[in-house]
């Protein structure tokens, strides 16, 4: 039995709204998982493509949010397997820093959100990188758009993106919510 083909025009826009509402959960649960932003990025993207010529052909599917969810992450799997990005993961797990025996203790927030933006908004990054780096990341504004606000070339924003990014790996800015004692200082930095 053959499923009916499902509009392109109810796709599309049954797409756009879940992609725009559940962009920033699946992107902040891709990071977490993996430690690269620019695979959560790609991953997710790959995923609403794939959404564009599966769900026509088998229907848009009860819970749109998971499936993206769900093809985003196998998508991570997939590309993770390979020796490369093996490679890359082990790395930037060895400049992790421990946790020490009181941040163990407390008891840590668990939003991948939140800890997506502390990490865009960690002290170590000067100010005008973490405005580009939550305005591209946590509120989903393009490369393009970012620029716009800094009165920049889209080409300049790209490559303050990706010296951030680079910037945080390197520096081993861990991806969580600060301890409870850091918190009020880090929160204040958020905020502003």
């Amino acid at each position: 039995m053959t499923t009916p083909r499902t509009p392109a025009t109810s796709v599309s826009s049954a797409l756009a709204e879940v992609a725009a509402s559940e962009r920033l959960r699946i992107v902040a649960s891709l990071i977490r998982t993996t430690a690269d932003w620019d695979l959560a990025e790609d991953c997710f993207h790959d995923a609403v493509t794939r959404a564009l010529t599966t769900w026509p052909e088998r229907g848009i599917p009860d819970n749109p949010a998971a499936w993206l969810t769900t093809a985003a992450k196998n998508r991570a799997i997939d590309l993770l397997r390979s020796a490369k990005a093996e490679h890359r993961a082990a790395e930037r797990a060895a400049h992790e820093p421990a946790l020490t025996d009181e941040e163990e203790d407390q008891p840590m927030i668990d939003d991948d959100r939140l800890r997506l933006i502390f990490t865009c908004c960690h002290p170590a990054l000067s100010l005008e990188s973490r405005v580009a780096l939550t305005l591209r990341t946590v509120l989903g504004l393009s490369v393009a758009e970012t620029a716009h606000v800094f009165v920049v070339s889209e080409q300049t924003m790209q490559k303050r993106l990706v010296r951030t990014r680079a910037k945080i790996r390197a520096a081993g800015i861990p991806y969580r919510v600060p301890p409870p004692h850091l918190l009020p200082e880090r929160t204040a930095g958020v905020l502003a």
